[in-house]
């Protein structure tokens, strides 16, 4: 073949390759836009732990492109254990279980996504919650009618909840945020003799929490009924040797007086029955003495209310005892009488009126002619005193007296007083009163003599006549009662005593 019938022959082989050339680049330029471009590798980001307790954890974490699920954990850095989760996920939650209570724990997560490639995360680590907050001891203490202390224990340290309310449905809460092993809430604003219902919670430093419910049936107390209250608080009957002290109070309750000279009182005296208007007489007392007391009453549940408190104390004062002697003269009798007075005489300033007294006398009056039998006349007589002066007046049913006269003495428990005034007595037979009698009658404590008084101004000078007449006859007459001598002298004597007293009166403002 020659050199012209070979490049015929080449061009015929060339022209009969052409359509193949061009399938194949044409394939090759649809490969090279059909192949993905080159992947990026797997990225894995947000790994945490979470809602740890003592035996389980949960790690989350995120992928870029979807992937299955793998941590690998341990309680050392070998991470002998694993979990996995094949499903192909962004966001990834994986539980671990069986875990041992306060230990550190290792992790490591990794993903794989459809393409084989795997991401893997820095080793991370958390520590297992101890447990759940064990609760015990739980109690009720310092109930009161508006408050209670409910106090627990726990083995771990855990802040403090109670639930409560006067129904199971609760609906209150009292809350202490502070972590301790031993529990005290205090509830307050309680409503008094109120039965509650409560449970108690605790919950440790990792967020877990232990109710007690006391197995759903509630824990309870009852609130106590307020202390009593004590009102209208009063000594009165006062004697030289008693007083009754009466109060009430609002609910039942016991009574008791502390009582006594000096502070605080050392004496006591007490009903233990429940009553609301409480009386208690105190005896044995000693006369014209400054007493102080308190009275307190305890309820049905023992609780107990003390008045005034605060270590202060109510007064009163005892009576001056009256042992009196003197001699009397009545408009029935021949001569003058001997004449004692047994009882008791209270003697109170009056407010805002110096020297002026509110007077009470009770006792009994006996005048002993020689030539009669005794007469004993019981006084209880009201009145008042006056600078000098005093007034005393009874009226009872079945016999009435009424004196005036001259308080000689300043002094209330050496006594030395002249009276005069009128005297009604039932009839024996009981069907009229006898005429009432003049009587004239000095008294005095024994072996106290008339004191010597100083002239000067009118009121002064009637004092200083009277007393210094009552000095000169008082003696003398004494020692002749009985006699014609004392007969005699005790008219004389005691026509110008009333004379005395009456003009008295009339020349010195009564001041009630």
């Amino acid at each position: 073949m020659g050199q012209e019938d070979m490049k015929g022959w080449s061009k015929a082989r060339l022209s009969e390759h052409k359509p193949t050339i061009a399938t194949i680049v044409a394939l090759l330029l649809l490969w090279l836009l059909a192949a993905p471009a080159s992947a990026s590798p797997l990225e894995i980001s947000g790994v945490t732990s979470g809602n740890i307790t003592d035996t389980t954890a949960t790690i989350t974490w995120t992928t870029d492109l979807e992937g299955n699920s793998t941590v690998n954990y341990g309680n050392t850095t070998e991470m002998l254990l694993s979990t996995s989760d094949s499903n192909f996920l962004s966001n990834h939650t994986m539980t671990l279980t069986e875990l041992e209570p306060a230990t550190l724990y290792y992790y490591q997560v990794s993903s794989t996504d459809s393409n084989g490639d795997t991401a893997t995360s820095n080793m991370g680590n958390f520590t297992t919650d101890p447990y759940f907050p064990t609760i015990s001891g739980i109690n009720v203490g310092n109930i009161t009618d508006t408050s209670a202390i409910i106090t627990w224990t726990t083995d771990r340290l855990a802040d403090s909840t109670i639930n409560y309310g006067n129904t199971s449905l609760l609906g209150l809460t009292a809350y202490d945020s502070n972590f301790l092993f031993d529990h005290s809430v205090t509830l307050t604003g309680l409503s008094p003799a109120t039965f509650y219902y409560f449970d108690v919670g605790s919950t440790n430093l990792y967020g877990n929490t232990t109710v007690d419910t006391n197995g759903g049936a509630f824990y309870t107390f009852t609130t106590l009924m307020p202390l009593p209250t004590i009102s209208g608080v009063n000594a009165s009957n006062l004697t030289d040797t008693s007083a009754t002290i009466t109060w009430t109070t609002d609910q039942l309750a016991s009574s008791t007086v502390n009582y006594g000279t000096s502070i605080p009182p050392s004496l006591a005296a007490s009903d233990i029955t429940p009553v609301l208007n409480h009386t208690i007489n105190l005896t044995e007392l000693t006369p014209n003495t400054l007493y102080y007391y308190e009275i307190s009453s305890t309820n049905t549940e023992g609780r107990t209310a003390v008045s005034p408190g605060n270590n202060t104390y109510y007064t009163f004062n005892t009576a001056v005892h009256l042992d009196l002697q003197g001699w009397g003269w009545c408009t029935s009798y021949s001569e003058v009488a001997s004449a004692t007075l047994v009882g008791y005489a209270t003697v109170v300033e009056r407010t805002h009126a110096s020297q002026s007294f509110s007077v009470h006398v009770v006792g009994n009056l006996t005048l002993q002619p020689s030539n009669a039998p005794a007469e004993t006349v019981p006084v209880d007589l009201y009145g008042s005193r006056v600078r000098t002066l005093f007034y005393l007046r009874q009226e009872v049913t079945g016999e009435s007296s009424t004196f005036t006269g001259t308080w000689i003495t300043g002094n209330d428990t050496e006594l030395y007083i002249v009276t005069s005034g009128t005297l009604a007595l039932p009839n024996p037979e009981g069907e009229a009163f006898k005429t009432a009698r003049l009587c004239f009658v000095l008294l005095r404590t024994p072996d106290v003599d008339v004191p010597q008084k100083e002239p000067g101004g009118f009121a002064a000078d009637l004092d200083t006549f009277i007393a210094w007449s009552t000095k000169y006859f008082d003696r003398t007459l004494d020692s002749l009662v009985g006699s014609g001598v004392g007969k005699i002298l005790g008219e004389i004597l005691a026509k110008i005593m009333i004379l005395i007293a009456n003009i008295r009166a009339l020349g010195t403002p009564y001041i009630p």
